[in-house]
């Protein structure tokens, strides 16, 4: 298996620092990063992993994170036009799918940029819709391999459990900016994304019963990240109290907004 038993347990480590991270003020990128690279830590075969993130048109997958992929292959795909032929990632982008690639040398996905990943040894991408909690896709968290390989069924658990991380991640810090006043300045960490951090539009879809679970689910997340910063205002209160109360009401107003899809009309 490629990763570790101990990755659910990395992924938490890592959860829990993030609210901390951000009202220290380390951009999402850095913030993705750090995730990417426990993520590559924990595994038992030599993988890459990478971040994009979809533009507020939501037509155009953007770099993010992306800790050992080649800079020349990284910046040859940064702003690439999703749609139903293009690679993994804006192949899953734009059908709001996972998509496998086993072998890109001859998976007809890839067939105009194969020549873009094979040169660096790429054989294998598995891409994986990341959606933010309105069930909207965002971006995408792709694996590559060096050499042609399909996922196995506890690979496709812990990317899908990476993925959720990876969401969680990216929607605190657009609450997060949502309530700095610094937030349209030039030196905001969403600018740095090529104008990414605006949601793409959209609505999930599932029944009512399974809203009311994923609320609740998200409610507890956002009541994590309420007993999260309060921990770090009492053991870093260096980081500064403006912005971590800051991170803290945005986490209670989404509990509260969570709530209330969950309480009956």
């Amino acid at each position: 298996m490629a990763f570790a038993f101990d990755l659910p347990n990395l992924l938490r480590k890592r959860t829990t620092r993030v609210p901390m991270e951000y009202a220290a003020g380390e951009s999402l990128q850095r913030v993705l990063g750090k995730h990417l690279r426990a993520v590559e830590s924990a595994t038992q075969t030599d993988l890459l992993t990478s971040v994009l993130v979809l533009d507020s048109d939501g037509r155009r997958l953007w770099h993010a994170a992306s800790p050992r992929l080649p800079r020349e292959y990284r910046e040859a795909i940064d702003g690439i036009e999703i749609g139903p032929n293009v690679g993994s990632c804006g192949t899953a982008a734009f059908e709001g799918r996972a998509i496998y690639v086993t072998d890109i040398a001859t998976d007809p996905l890839w067939a105009d940029y194969r020549h873009l990943a094979l040169p660096h040894g790429l054989r294998a991408c598995w891409s994986t819709p990341i959606r933010n909690s309105g069930g909207a896709v965002v971006g995408t968290f792709a694996v590559y391999h060096l050499s042609p390989r399909s996922p196995t069924a506890e690979e496709v658990d812990a990317i899908s459990m990476v993925t959720d991380h990876v969401a969680q991640a990216i929607e605190w810090f657009r609450n997060a900016q949502d309530l700095s006043p610094d937030a349209a300045g030039p030196d905001a960490p969403r600018a740095s994304l090529h104008r990414v951090a605006d949601e793409k539009a959209g609505s999930a879809s599932a029944k009512a019963g399974e809203a009311r679970g994923i609320l609740r689910s998200i409610e507890a997340d956002f009541d994590s990240v309420v007993d999260a910063v309060e921990r770090a205002i009492q053991a870093f209160p260096e980081l500064g109290l403006e912005r971590l109360n800051r991170m803290k009401e945005a986490a209670r107003r989404g509990a509260r907004i969570a709530r209330k899809g969950i309480e009956p009309d």
